[in-house]
């Protein structure tokens, strides 16, 4: 036991990264830091905001090992065997004016639970729609919108595309579908909001899952171009990201609809 704490003592002591590994059958997600594994609860889809705070601070605490709220430690008590490898827990006791402590985010958890049990499907995911569409308004707040109808089409299109060829995704769409499903053009799999964020971390380390040629190919036209300017598809809960040339984002922003004719004089009347 005595080794086991140390080894998790000098996985926060020695600067290590933490890093994502996957998402368990629950939502839950497995986390490493140097020998260390974590499990982390993970932010429920559409968690209000006093609720993902609260999950949020609980979970920076374990991966830092202590609490920024109420300045707790990390203790370790005794796990058994995960998987055939001796495990600890690591503990972190918070005070009960925390909003991370058992006492504040337990109830909460449960009580957004059981009115999510309770709501319609329907309702669940126009919720996840609104929040998606709000997410996207807030991510890129100086957008132009597609004013072309052939590009409209071609959205859609491209969508249940994507739906029919892109079977894999992450293990919180597995556990519930009712969020935003992200997916990079060029790429076969779908990110929550949460995982989302995870791969363009790994994209900013140079871990692309796009090849250099599909990274500057038009999503549109399929050109390759030295500058593509950032599309973001939204159709309900699903967001599209990719790339346009200069020529099909300016044809995109183009009306295809003519204005009418104003008729001169009065109209005619019918015969009675």
């Amino acid at each position: 036991m005595s080794e086991l704490k140390a080894a998790l003592a000098e996985a926060y002591a020695n600067g290590s990264e933490p890093k994502f590994i996957s998402v368990a059958d629950n939502g839950d997600e497995l986390w490493g830091m140097g020998s260390a594994m974590f499990v982390l609860p993970a932010v429920p889809a559409g968690a209000p905001p006093e609720l993902e705070y609260a999950l949020r601070v609980r979970r920076d605490a374990v991966l830092s090992g202590t609490c920024e709220e109420c300045n707790a430690s990390l203790d370790a008590n005794p796990f058994g065997q995960l998987e055939g490898v001796e495990a600890v827990a690591a503990i972190i006791a918070h005070r009960r004016n925390c909003p991370a402590s058992d006492e504040n985010l337990l109830p909460q958890l449960r009580g957004f639970r059981e009115r999510r049990g309770s709501t319609s499907a329907d309702d669940i995911y126009a919720a996840a729609s609104k929040a998606t569409r709000l997410r996207v308004e807030e991510k890129a707040p100086s957008r132009r919108m597609i004013r072309n109808r052939k590009f409209e089409t071609w959205g859609r299109r491209l969508l249940d595309q994507k739906l029919a060829e892109s079977t894999a995704k992450c293990g919180h769409l597995h556990v519930d579908s009712a969020q935003t499903w992200n997916i990079l053009l060029g790429d076969t799999r779908w990110w929550c909001n949460q995982c989302w964020e995870y791969q363009g971390q790994e994209i900013v380390r140079g871990n692309s899952p796009l090849s250099i040629q599909e990274d500057f190919t038009c999503d549109h036209c399929r050109t390759v171009k030295n500058e593509l300017e950032p599309l973001i598809l939204r159709i309900g809960t699903f967001v599209l990201h990719g790339g346009l040339c200069r020529t099909c984002s300016k044809r995109s922003m183009e009306t295809t609809e003519k204005p009418r004719r104003k008729r001169n004089g009065a109209k005619r009347r019918g015969r009675r």
